[in-house]
């Protein structure tokens, strides 16, 4: 069988060394692949999909709300957050193909901030701020939620109908980057954006970030980035100078990696001990 990351771009991703060796290491005759869409060309690889050999598909930046529209099913999970990075095509009890919409990136994250530092000791009602409003901050907005924190959020697109209506949805209070204020006190800030990412093999410089003011780096604040190359970003380079407790964001990506892992292969238990090692090597 046939699997594949979609997204723009996305040549810089570990998806498929990671999940072809869970294919290997389960002695599984599939193959993982990358499939590199424009935005405007996303309509007419979807509605090819179903002529296409291809089992399940991981989902990435730009795609992770537009291919909602062409899953035929949604998760509850998938609903909930408004995003889809995982599409399993499947056989309905009328015997018809349909595509199954699903969000690993939820547990991912979730597992990422219970595994770290300090997190299980913010109390109840903490404020976060999240920075961006693409596909992934859909789930990092509900995990946050769910743990009972107060969600602010950052975007250039703040006043977008598309970010009021997730700020309403989400019950969040939404910002443009300059009204931030830096006396809100937050206990966790969450980078969904790609600023900070290494591009093209080149790596980010220092001031690849989006919160400048050195104001904004605290000992009693919790970091996180959900971008894994490079594994320390500029800002967590400046959290973590500031000594702050810091999340990088191999942490997510493994444990997303994992569930999908588990749907493509349809096991209950996949090599995650392996997959660790690949993802260490490779940073």
């Amino acid at each position: 069988m046939r699997f594949g990351l979609l997204g723009h771009p996305v040549s810089h991703s570990l998806s498929p060394k990671l999940h072809n060796a869970v294919f290997k290491a389960l002695s599984l005759p599939h193959y993982y692949e990358l499939f590199d869409v424009l935005p405007e060309k996303l309509e007419d690889w979807m509605r090819d999909f179903f002529e296409k050999e291809i089992a399940g598909l991981s989902v990435t930046i730009p795609h992770k709300k537009t291919v909602m529209e062409f899953c035929d099913q949604l998760t509850e999970r998938a609903l909930k957050i408004g995003a889809v990075n995982t599409i399993i095509k499947q056989t309905d009890e009328q015997g018809e193909t349909v595509l199954l919409g699903e969000n690993t990136d939820y547990l991912g994250f979730e597992k990422s901030l219970l595994e770290a530092s300090g997190f299980n000791d913010l109390p109840k009602g903490s404020k976060a701020l999240v920075l961006g409003s693409g596909g992934a901050a859909q789930a990092v907005v509900s995990v946050l939620k769910d743990g009972g924190f107060e969600v602010h959020l950052a975007t250039r697109n703040a006043a977008s109908q598309e970010v009021q209506n997730m700020a309403e949805d989400k019950d969040l209070r939404v910002f443009s980057y300059p009204e931030l204020d830096v006396d809100q006190g937050y206990h966790i800030i969450v980078n969904t954006t790609p600023v900070g990412m290494k591009k093209n093999g080149i790596l980010p410089t220092m001031n690849e970030v989006l919160l400048v003011d050195e104001q904004w780096y605290r000992a009693d604040c919790l970091y996180v980035d959900i971008i894994y190359a490079p594994k320390v970003t500029p800002f967590l380079q400046r959290a973590s100078q500031a000594g702050a407790s810091i999340v990088t964001g191999d942490r997510m990506f493994l444990w997303q990696a994992v569930e999908q892992a588990k749907l493509f292969t349809g096991q209950k238990d996949v090599p995650v001990e392996m997959m660790e090692r690949l993802l260490a090597d490779a940073s």
